[in-house]
C-alpha cells in the first residue's frame, strides 16, 4: 500500500502532534522510565526531542507546499506554522527552566 504524495504532509503533521503529546506527558504515562528526571531537573533530553519534532514540522511544511492540491498546501501552511510557533515557544520556556534549575 503506497501513500499518495498529498497525504504524506498531513500524516506527518498528525504523527508529530501525537509524538509531541507523548513526549510532553511522558512523566505521567511512564513514571518509572521517565525521560524527565524528577530528582535532577535536567531537561536536555526533552529539549532535544522537542527540537527534533520542531524540525519535523518544518519538513512537513515543505512537503505540503510542494504538493499540487491547494487544500493540502493551505492546511500545511496554517497547521504547521501554528504548531511550529507553539512548540518553539515551549522549547524557549523549557530552555529557560533548564537554565534556572542548573547550578
Amino acid at each position: 500500500m503506497s501513500m499518495s504524495k498529498e497525504s504524506k504532509p498531513i500524516l506527518l503533521t498528525v504523527i508529530l502532534i501525537a509524538v509531541a503529546f507523548v513526549v510532553f506527558f511522558a512523566n505521567r504515562l511512564l513514571p518509572q522510565n521517565s525521560i524527565f528526571p524528577s530528582e535532577t531537573g535536567d531537561l536536555t533530553i526533552p529539549l532535544g526531542l522537542f527540537f527534533a519534532i520542531d524540525i519535523g514540522f518544518i519538513v512537513a511544511l515543505v512537503l505540503g507546499v510542494r504538493t499540487k492540491r491547494p487544500s493540502v498546501v493551505w492546511f500545511s501552511i496554517i497547521a504547521n506554522s501554528i504548531f511550529f510557533v507553539l512548540l518553539s515557544g515551549l522549547i524557549f520556556l523549557l530552555a529557560i527552566a533548564n537554565s534556572i534549575s542548573e547550578p
